[in-house]
C-alpha cells in the first residue's frame, strides 16, 4: 500500500514538471508570435495560411491552452478537490468552458493546415473529437455525482490535452535522432501524441483495479 502511493506520487510529480516544462518553453515562444516570425520554428512556411481565420484561430488557441494545461494540473491535486471543493468546482467550469468552447474549436480549424498533410490532420481532427467527447462524459457524470466516474473521464481529457507536451517531446526526440523524413516523422508523433497518453491512462485504471482487488481479498 506505502509502495503503491509512494510510486503513484512520485509518477504525478514527474508528469506535473515535464507539463510544465514544456508549458514554459511553449511561452518562451511568444516573442516569435506577436508580430508573427516566419523563420520561426512553428510558423515557417505559413506566410500563405497565416490569415484570415487560420491567424484568428492560432492566437486564440495559444493564448486558451496555457490555461487549460495549467488549470488541468490544479484539478488533479487531490488536495485542492478535498480542501477547497468551491475552488475545484470553479477551476472545473473554467477548465471546460474555456477547452470546449476556444482550444477544441481552434483546434480543429488549424489541423486543416497541420505540417504532415492530411494524415497528421486526421489524427488531430479525431484527437478534438476525442478530447471533447471524454470532457461531455466527465462533465455529465459529475453532474450526476458520480465523482469516481467523472475523475476517470477528465483524466483521461486531461491526457489528451497533453498531447501539446507529447508531441513536443515526441518531434523533439525525432529531431535530437536526425530522421531521415522529419514530415513522417511529424505524423508518427502525432498519433502517437495522444494515443500513448491514452494507453497510459488504460494500464493505470487497470493497475488501480488490481490493487483495490488485492487489497479486498486480504
Amino acid at each position: 500500500m506505502t509502495r503503491h502511493r509512494l510510486l503513484t506520487t512520485l509518477l504525478r510529480w514527474l508528469a506535473a514538471a515535464v507539463v510544465l516544462r514544456v508549458l514554459a518553453a511553449i511561452l518562451a515562444n511568444y516573442p516569435d508570435y506577436f508580430p508573427p516570425n516566419f523563420d520561426a520554428l512553428f510558423l515557417q512556411g505559413r506566410e500563405g495560411t497565416f490569415a484570415g481565420g487560420y491567424a484568428a484561430a492560432f492566437y486564440v488557441h495559444i493564448l486558451a491552452g496555457p490555461v487549460v494545461l495549467a488549470g488541468g494540473l490544479v484539478l488533479l491535486s487531490e488536495r485542492v478537490r478535498r480542501r477547497h471543493g468551491g475552488l475545484h468546482r470553479w477551476l472545473g467550469r473554467v477548465h471546460v468552458g474555456v477547452l470546449l468552447g476556444l482550444v477544441l474549436p481552434t483546434a480543429a480549424v488549424m489541423a486543416r493546415h497541420a505540417f504532415g498533410g492530411w494524415p497528421a490532420a486526421a489524427s488531430f481532427l479525431l484527437l478534438t473529437a476525442a478530447t471533447a467527447g471524454c470532457t461531455v462524459v466527465g462533465v455529465i457524470h459529475a453532474r450526476r455525482r458520480r465523482f469516481d466516474r467523472h475523475r476517470r473521464w477528465m483524466l483521461r481529457s486531461y491526457a489528451l490535452v497533453c498531447s501539446a507536451v507529447a508531441l513536443r517531446l515526441i518531434s523533439g526526440a525525432a529531431g535530437l535522432v536526425g530522421v531521415s523524413d522529419p514530415e513522417a516523422a511529424y505524423v508518427v508523433a502525432a498519433w502517437a501524441s495522444w494515443l500513448l497518453p491514452l494507453a497510459a491512462c488504460a494500464a493505470v485504471e487497470r493497475y488501480e483495479a488490481r490493487a483495490a482487488d488485492a487489497r479486498a481479498d486480504t
